[in-house]
C-alpha cells in the first residue's frame, strides 16, 4: 500500500486566519470546515506519479510440465493483468542459487505457454509476472523447474514366460532400474515380422489373452517414461496359448462365392492351429447369416470348398452364404463374414482342335485336344463329335453326331470310298457346347 504524505504546518496555520477572520466580521464562527486529510490527500504507489498498483499478487496456479516436445507452462489468470511475461533461466544444480540468469522468453496474453525453443535434456526454471497497460507488474511467481526430455528410459530386463495355458500367456519383467511409468507389450509372429503392440500396464506382469490359440508368438516389452519416450525392447520370447477341449477354431475365411447360372461354388481357408474335424455351410436370404437356425443349415462337408446345384429361379441369387468350422472336440467357431455369391450367367466353354485324322477299312480314327475348364467355369464333361457327308458342316446340317468323355473316337461301319466331314464341341457340366472345332475330312478304305 501507498504511504500517506502529513499536512504541513503552512496548511494549518492558514486555516487557523481563516477562522479568526470569520469571527472578527461576524463575531460567530460561520466558515466552512476544511477538508479532512482524509479527502484532502490522493492516495498513489510506491512510484508518485502512479495511482496504487492493482498486480499486487504474482499469478496462481502456477505449473510446469516437462515434455518431449516441449515444457508447458500454465496459471490461473488476473483480471486486472493484459498480459505475462515468461522467464527462463538454465538450473544447473538443485540450489536455488545454481540457477542462471533469467532471460525474458516472451510476453503473451494468454494463461498457458509452450517453450519449444529450449535445448533438449537441459533442465531449466521458469517464472512468470503480470503486467497491465499501465505498466504496473506484479510479483514473480515461484520458480518452477522442467525439462524438454528425450532421454529414453533403460530397458526392461529378464522377460519371461510365467504360464501358457488356454487363458493366454502370462508375461513378467523387471524394471531395469529405470524411470518407466508403464510398459508396452509387443507381439510378433516370427523374428522378422512386424512387432505389434498388444497392450500396456503400470504393472510388471502382462497377461496376453488374445493371441490365436495354438500359435507361437514372440514377445518383447518395452518401458515409456512420463513423458512418453518409449525404451529399446526388452529380450524376446516365445509364448504359445495352448490348445484345449475347449477352444474353439478360428472363423474360416470365406473367400470365392460364386454362382454361374445354377452352379454354385464356395471355397475358404482355415487357420492350421486348431485342428477343425468339419465343417458346416449356412444359407440365409438376410445377414448376417442366423447360424442359430437349423432351416438355415446347407450342408456338412470335410472339404473347404462346397459345390452344389441350385434352383433356377432368380430367388437362388439372393442367399447369403457362411461358413463354421469345428474341432475335434466338437466346438464351433464363429462364423465366417456372410457373403453374397457373385452371379454371372454360364458361359460355354473353349473350343477344341482334331489335331489328327486316320481312316481305315470302313472307319475313320480322330483324336483332338482336351479343353481344360477355367477357374470360375464349369467343368468339362465331354464332347460331342458331329458328322456330314457334306463339307461346311454344322451342328444343324450334321447328319451324325456321338458324345463321348474321350479325347478320340472311332467311327464304323463307314462306306469305302465316301469322303466324311468332321467336326468336335466341348461340352461342359452346364450342358453347354462351345464351337465347332476347325472342319476335317477323311475317306475310308473298302
Amino acid at each position: 500500500m501507498s504511504k500517506r504524505r502529513p499536512l504541513r504546518p503552512a496548511a494549518v496555520a492558514s486555516a487557523a486566519a481563516v477562522v479568526i477572520l470569520a469571527l472578527g466580521l461576524t463575531g460567530t464562527a460561520h466558515a466552512t470546515a476544511p477538508a479532512s486529510a482524509a479527502s484532502s490527500v490522493k492516495a498513489v504507489g510506491d512510484d508518485p506519479d502512479q495511482p496504487e498498483n492493482p498486480l499486487y499478487d504474482a499469478p496462481e496456479g502456477f505449473y510446469v510440465t516437462s515434455g518431449r516436445e516441449s515444457v508447458s507452462l500454465s496459471w490461473s489468470s488476473l483480471s486486472a493483468a493484459t498480459g505475462y511475461e515468461v522467464y527462463r533461466a538454465e538450473a544447473e544444480g538443485t540450489e536455488p542459487d545454481e540457477v542462471g540468469p533469467y532471460e525474458l522468453l516472451d510476453t503473451v496474453s494468454a494463461s498457458s505457454y509452450s517453450d519449444t525453443a529450449g535445448d533438449a535434456d537441459v533442465s531449466y526454471a521458469y517464472k512468470i509476472r503480470a503486467l497491465d497497460d499501465a505498466g504496473h507488474f506484479s510479483p514473480y511467481t515461484e520458480p518452477l523447474r522442467g525439462t524438454r526430455d528425450t532421454v529414453s528410459p533403460f530397458s526392461p530386463r529378464d522377460l519371461t514366460v510365467a504360464r501358457e495355458d488356454e487363458r493366454g500367456v502370462t508375461l513378467t519383467w523387471r524394471t531395469g532400474d529405470s524411470d518407466s511409468v508403464k510398459y508396452v507389450l509387443y507381439r510378433a509372429e516370427s523374428p522378422n515380422a512386424r512387432r505389434t503392440k498388444v497392450g500396456s500396464i503400470t504393472s510388471l506382469t502382462f497377461r496376453d489373452t488374445k493371441g490365436e490359440a495354438g500359435r507361437t508368438y514372440l514377445y518383447e516389452v518395452r518401458g515409456v517414461d512420463a513423458v512418453g519416450n518409449e525404451s529399446e525392447a526388452s529380450n524376446a520370447v516365445n509364448g504359445t496359448k495352448t490348445v484345449g477341449s475347449s477352444t474353439a477354431p478360428k472363423a474360416p475365411t470365406l473367400g470365392n462365392a460364386q454362382l454361374v447360372g445354377k452352379r454354385l461354388t464356395l471355397s475358404w481357408t482355415q487357420s492350421p492351429y486348431v485342428p477343425v474335424s468339419s465343417y458346416t455351410v449356412y444359407r440365409s436370404k438376410t445377414s448376417p447369416v442366423d447360424i442359430t437356425d437349423p432351416a438355415n443349415r446347407v450342408a456338412t462337408t470335410t472339404s473347404t470348398e462346397y459345390s452344389a446345384t441350385v434352383g433356377e429361379d432368380e430367388g437362388e441369387r439372393d442367399y447369403y452364404y457362411a461358413v463354421v468350422a469345428t474341432s475335434s472336440y466338437s466346438v464351433s467357431s464363429p462364423a465366417s463374414a456372410s457373403v453374397k455369391p457373385t452371379y454371372s450367367e454360364p458361359r460355354p466353354p473353349g473350343a477344341t482342335q482334331v489335331y489328327e485324322i486316320t481312316p481305315g477299312a470302313g472307319s475313320v480314327r480322330l483324336n483332338w485336344y482336351g479343353v481344360p475348364s477355367g477357374g470360375d467355369e464349369a467343368p468339362v464333361t465331354g464332347y460331342r463329335v458331329y458328322r456330314s457327308t457334306s463339307p461346311g458342316i454344322t451342328k444343324d446340317n450334321a447328319e451324325f453326331t456321338h458324345s463321348t468323355s474321350s479325347t478320340e473316337y472311332l467311327d464304323r461301319e463307314l462306306t469305302g470310298g465316301t469322303k466324311y466331314y468332321y467336326a468336335v464341341a466341348t461340352v461342359n457340366a452346364d450342358g453347354l457346347e462351345s464351337a465347332l472345332s476347325p472342319e476335317v475330312s477323311a475317306t475310308p478304305t473298302g
